[in-house]
């Protein structure tokens, strides 16, 4: 007789296997399979911003921001140069001012400085001596400088550009007719388009910044007639609107006179911007050095001016200032063109300028004495006071202090009892060689 053998175990053995196989695809569907490649990560510069444009005479002067950033957020930025593209019309977009403009600058950008890697035993590591950074010895801008380019506006920039075939025709742009007491609409005359863009050093095109223009329009006169003279606190700059400057439509309103509304679109008048210059070097450098990079010129005045005068608080004895002024014609909001630089105006200011005399003198006899007492001066240059004395009623004043004393007070021991003496006291500054304010007002006193 065969023995039987019990097969239950075996059969839950194998149930339990199947109840795991099934929870298992339930839990995990994608284990074991292979999904879609994933995209590599590109990195490309963020937008270069701030990008500006202003138009001085027949100049046209750009800054732009470089970018320390990618588009993602991420730094440093992997930005190996930017591009300034100019077109001259209508573009129907920014990527067309790109695309169809003339390249106005490139822009090479250092690497950043690697970081040194942390040291197990002490602070980070710094390069050695006399190995000076790869990134600092490349040539380019560093990542958040600040650059500017210029542009000179010849006759060839000045004709509107036209789309390839393929693309769009752009609209010419509109006469540059002026009627009476107006010009050009606002937002219709002509200009030139502006456009920067960044590329990773793999040849990737970041976003480009956005659009900025400056119209092409004939620039106003000069001023003429700048004259610059100084107080003992201030500079004052005065010049004569140039023949052909726009005169505002309306007056504002004023001694009795009612404000008015235009009833067609009118420009402003012309304003005007001061600019600070250097002085003129004295004499040519022995060698020749390399030319400053340009600067975007700004004015020492917040807005520009409608008047024919500036004050400018800035004044310093001894050191020489000087100033240009140009005209400003408005057609717009951000559409402005300044004229070119009038001519230099210098002046190197000196302080002769006295101080205030000091007032409220008082004089009190005592025995062996003479005390007095004046109220204090407020002059920013104050360097003392000088205490006068003369016999009574008419006689000369002789000094008593042979310095400066900055108290406000005096006690005159060698007055002669019985005597009748007249005093006064004057302020002198810190000018070499120093000014004498007027005498305070004389009082009379009889020593005991």
């Amino acid at each position: 007789m065969t023995p039987r053998v019990d097969r239950r175990p075996r059969r839950a053995a194998g149930a339990l296997w199947a109840l795991l196989l099934v929870l298992g695809q339930i839990l995990v569907p994608g284990c074991g399979k292979k999904g879609p490649p994933l995209a590599p990560l590109v990195r490309v510069p963020a937008r270069a911003d701030p990008f500006e444009a202003r138009r001085f005479g027949e100049t046209v002067y750009l800054q732009v921001r470089v970018p320390d950033q990618n588009q993602d957020g991420s730094s440093p930025a992997d930005v190996s140069r930017l591009e300034i593209y100019g077109f001259t019309g209508d573009p129907p977009s920014v990527a067309d001012v790109v695309k169809h403009g003339t390249r106005v600058a490139s822009l090479p950008v250092r690497r950043p400085p690697e970081p040194e890697p942390p040291s197990p035993q002490g602070p980070p590591a710094t390069s050695s001596p006399g190995k000076p950074s790869a990134a600092k010895t490349e040539a380019g801008f560093d990542q958040g400088a600040l650059v500017v380019v210029t542009e000179t506006l010849t006759p060839a920039l000045l004709t509107p550009a036209v789309l390839p075939p393929a693309g769009r025709v752009v609209r010419p742009p509109p006469p540059a007719v002026t009627l009476p007491l107006t010009g050009p609409p606002s937002g219709r005359v002509p200009g030139r388009v502006y456009a920067v863009v960044g590329y990773s050093r793999g040849g990737r095109q970041g976003p480009p910044s956005g659009p900025v223009v400056v119209p092409l329009v004939p620039a106003p006169h000069p001023p003429t007639a700048v004259g610059l003279a100084y107080a003992s606190d201030r500079f004052t700059l005065t010049w004569t609107p140039p023949a052909g400057a726009r005169r505002p439509a309306q007056e504002p309103a004023a001694g009795g006179v009612l404000p008015a509304a235009a009833l067609i679109e009118v420009l402003p008048g012309s304003a005007y911007d001061v600019y600070e210059v250097d002085p003129a070097p004295a004499a040519p450098a022995a060698a020749a050095a390399a030319p400053a990079p340009p600067r975007m010129p700004v004015p020492v005045n917040g807005e520009p001016l409608a008047g024919s005068a500036f004050e400018d608080v800035r004044l310093t004895f001894g050191a020489e200032r000087c100033y240009v002024v140009r005209t400003v014609d408005s057609f717009g909001p951000g559409l402005a063109v300044a004229s070119e630089a009038s001519r230099v105006a210098c002046v190197t200011p000196k302080d002769t300028f006295p101080p205030s005399a000091p007032r409220g003198l008082q004089a009190v006899a005592g025995t062996g004495t003479i005390s007095l007492i004046w109220e204090p001066n407020t002059d920013a240059d104050l360097a003392g006071y000088l205490v006068l004395r003369a016999p009574a009623p008419a006689g000369p004043f002789d000094r008593l202090t042979p310095e400066a004393i900055r108290e406000t007070t005096y006690n005159d021991t060698t007055a002669k009892p019985g005597v009748r003496y007249r005093y006064a006291v004057v302020a002198i500054d810190t000018a070499v060689p120093f000014n004498t304010s007027p005498a305070s007002s004389a009082v009379e006193v009889v020593a005991r």
